[in-house]
């Protein structure tokens, strides 16, 4: 813990990178490899920064053949290869290359060079596999690499050479030095977020580095030197390349798999979670490690940078550098997002996946009691008792996918989707701010706002329905709905799904049944029986079953005449969250708008939970069943979850209407409520999270679908795009709803650091309704934990 490091100078750290790869040939390295380790074969040049590497194919298999940089002293080699041989002693079952001695025994063979250096070659046994970097990014996977990443450190513990802390540009404890680097980085963005991760290193990382456990260690677990099984994608079959081998601290070697690899996909906060969950697990961190780990992984980020732009402008050769293109883009992209959540809200990150309690950072105010907290709320709330989960979660900021509580604990929130377009989306924040600080009225006065998102929102509907009223919630919306229905149809009787939640107005309270204790019906209301093929009467396996649900419709028009109304409106949501996210089956919507509009009323679209892109293949829900609304209704998700609500109808409806009341709302649509959903509109265009929702929701879908083969508790799957319900059973033959094993679910998640909710008319549904830019690696983190809650049942 006290080990100290002497540093050497910038040129001593770039030296091995100065110097050109050797320059040998395919034909020569096939001559040394037979005449000294009696290997016989055609050679294929493969990549390598420093060294030259080659597959050589013999009739006995592949040898991979390193021919090593001239800078890299006799020693350095000893100390790779001794540090093979330590690690087959430690354990075997490790993927690691075998070195394969000459035919005398010796480490290394010698080929004679022409002119200047002899080169040192080196015979290893070959890793077959799927490079990590052209692997897709499976929790599983990271998972194993993170473990795997762990038993090699333990594996090199106790290994000592008097070679293994060389100068190295490579080498985390010496970032600093690369700051004379800086100014030679052309790209700005690039250049100020190395910058910032530089400062970082001198000012969290540089005093306390002494204070870190230190042994040597591979140093490069990255993307471009290991393997994964070509029968089984998710084991790490190979680990190879030792040529970074350093004396340095531990947590160090943790840094770079864990910045690397999830940013070689795009998404590092949830993607390096994962694998330090996983690490943790079999070599636990220490306190200081966790602390100084995303000061470490964003000095890596940066080390690329540098190491790139130095490269690209110093050296004069070509040398294989496949693994840094676009480095400056993707990197960049990934200290922003520590830039922008701070190295402790990283921190917290990823002492929640470890399982760990938070720790306190300056500036933050001490934990605050929770329990107090819901004393008071209890006694000034009319609501107050209300919470999701046994214990709460005190809220206290959010960011993309994800909230933080009052110890700065993270959670991934697959459940929000009032932030449309997750926490605190900057482009929304922004469009909130400067309208704020510019006008905010209402629409008795004109401004361009409002009209350019009704131009907008209309271009996204189908032709007829191009008349807006703005609200402030989806309660008003529908509300204002049935205000429509009524006016128009001059009918009074509702018709709506059983179990169907609206809103918590007067008049959409008889519309939400859901939302009621008592099962006392309005004779104005009518209920037709939820199109549930996975309880209901027909199943998947009947193909016409949407059909035979929507006869369901005649019934219940029957019902309201029996009590003497006639229907003004069918009201759905289209996808059937309270019913236990149920997607309507094929033909249910066209057969249930044909009977209500015969019988004389109009159809709402009921789009709050639905829309903006949620169900991935479609802008809106009813696109699903292939219907056209004649009113459609939007509520939270509108705006970011700034009050706003919106109703869409048709010119003749509208027309209708304004013979009978001068509508108003003073807050709907007013410009700052109009500035963030615009910006929305914006957020779902340029960061295509429709198509997101479909990708990122089919692979929760798949994830999920193969957690059922394994837990007998899953009896369903179902939905679309990000909006997925999860329902849970006693027995698949009885389909007995598991009321409390969902509750003890969504708890165990909730532990886990992960936000789901429940749903259902047996509250037996997990629903996964995440923000639109919930990612593969977020998908991932969720798959792991959900794994994690089935297990503890």
């Amino acid at each position: 813990m006290t080990e100290i490091f002497h540093d050497p100078s910038l040129d001593d750290l770039l030296r091995t990178l100065s110097c050109p790869p050797p320059g040998v040939t395919a034909d020569k390295v096939q001559r040394v490899a037979a005449s000294e380790f009696g290997l016989t074969g055609k050679a294929e040049p493969l990549g390598g920064e420093r060294d030259r590497n080659f597959l050589l194919r013999t009739g006995d298999g592949e040898v991979l053949l390193k021919v090593a940089n001239a800078s890299e002293s006799d020693a350095l080699l000893d100390c790779q290869c001794r540090a093979l041989a330590h690690i087959a002693r430690q354990n075997q079952a490790l993927p690691v290359q075998t070195l394969i001695p000459t035919l005398d025994g010796r480490d290394w063979a010698t080929l004679p060079a022409t002119e200047g250096q002899d080169h040192r070659v080196r015979a290893f046994s070959f890793l077959p596999g799927i490079l990590l970097g052209d692997a897709g990014n499976d929790s599983r996977l990271m998972c194993n690499l993170g473990a795997t990443l762990a038993e090699l450190g333990r594996a090199l513990r106790g290994f000592h050479h008097p070679a293994s802390d060389h100068p190295l540009g490579w080498d985390l404890k010496r970032f600093d030095l690369l700051s004379g680097l800086l100014p030679g980085v052309a790209d700005n963005r690039a250049r100020d977020v190395a910058g910032n991760a530089i400062e970082r290193f001198v000012r969290n990382v540089k005093p306390e580095i002494g204070g870190l456990r230190a042994q040597v260690i591979h140093n490069d677990v990255s993307f471009h030197n290991t393997v994964i099984s070509l029968e089984s994608p998710w084991e790490i079959s190979g680990i190879f390349d030792f040529g970074d081998l350093i004396h340095a601290p531990l947590i160090q070697d943790l840094a770079v798999t864990a910045a690397e690899v999830p940013a070689c996909h795009g998404d590092l906060l949830s993607g390096c979670a994962v694998i330090v969950a996983a690490y943790d697990q079999v070599t636990p961190l220490e306190d200081l490690e966790l602390r100084l780990l995303p000061s470490l992984m964003a000095a890596r980020l940066a080390q690329g940078i540098l190491i790139d732009s130095w490269s690209r402008d110093q050296l004069n050769w070509e040398d294989d550098r496949e693994h840094l293109e676009n480095w400056y883009v993707d990197t960049a992209d990934m200290l922003e997002q520590i830039d922008k959540i701070g190295p402790g809200e990283l921190e917290g990150i990823l002492r929640s996946a470890c399982g760990r309690s938070p720790r306190l950072f300056p500036g933050h105010d001490a934990p605050r009691d929770t329990d107090a907290l819901m004393h008071r709320r209890m006694a000034c709330l009319g609501n107050g008792r209300y919470v999701s989960y046994s214990r709460p979660v005190h809220t206290v900021r959010g960011s993309g996918a994800w909230l933080y509580d009052a110890e700065g604990r993270a959670y991934l929130d697959a459940y929000n989707n009032v932030p449309h377009v997750g926490h605190c989306h900057p482009r929304v924040v922004d469009a909130v701010a400067r309208q704020t600080a510019t006008l905010n009225t209402n629409t008795r006065y004109v401004y361009d706002s409002i009209v350019s998102y009704a131009e907008r929102i209309v271009d996204t509907l189908p032709d007829g329905l191009d008349v807006c009223y703005f609200v402030s919630s989806g309660s008003e919306a529908n509300d204002l709905a049935w205000q429509l229905a009524r006016v128009w149809t001059e009918n009074d009787g509702g018709l709506i799904l059983e179990n169907a939640y609206h809103g918590v107005t007067d008049a959409v309270f008889h519309l939400s049944p859901s939302g009621r204790k008592s099962q006392q019906q309005s004779t104005h209301i009518a209920t037709l029986p939820a199109p549930d093929d996975f309880r209901g009467e027909w199943k998947r396996d009947v193909e016409e079953r949407g059909s035979l649900y929507a006869a369901g419709c005649d019934q219940a028009i029957d019902a309201l005449q029996r009590n003497g109304h006639r229907p003004a409106a069918f009201f759905m949501d289209m996808i059937l969250s309270t019913n236990g996210i149920i997607v309507p089956p094929p033909g249910y919507l066209e057969g249930v708008f044909r009977r209500v509009r015969d019988a004389g009323g109009v159809c709402v679209a009921d789009e709050v939970q639905s829309g903006f892109g949620r169900l991935g293949k479609f802008m809106w829900g009813f696109q699903v069943g292939e219907v056209v609304p004649d009113i459609v209704t939007f509520g939270k998700p509108i705006a970011n979850g700034y009050p706003m609500g919106l109703v869409v109808t048709t010119r003749a409806i509208a027309d209708h209407f304004e013979e009978y009341t001068d509508f108003f709302s003073t807050t709907g649509g007013n410009p700052v409520a109009c500035a963030a959903a615009a910006a929305v509109l914006d957020v779902l265009e340029d960061e295509k999270l429709m198509a997101n929702a479909e990708s990122v929701g089919a692979r929760i879908l798949n994830g999920i679908e193969e957690l059922a083969q394994r837990f007998e508790q899953v009896g369903d799957v179902r939905g679309s795009g990000l909006f997925i319900g999860v329902e849970l059973v006693e027995d698949r033959a009885t389909l007995e709803p598991a009321t409390e094993k969902t509750r003890a679910i969504v708890d165990a998640l909730r532990d886990l650091g992960v936000l789901v909710g429940i749903d259902g008319p047996h509250d037996s549904v997990v629903k996964i309704r995440p923000p639109m830019v919930f990612s593969d690696a977020h998908a991932d983190r969720l798959l792991l934990c959900l794994e994690q809650a089935l297990e503890m049942l």
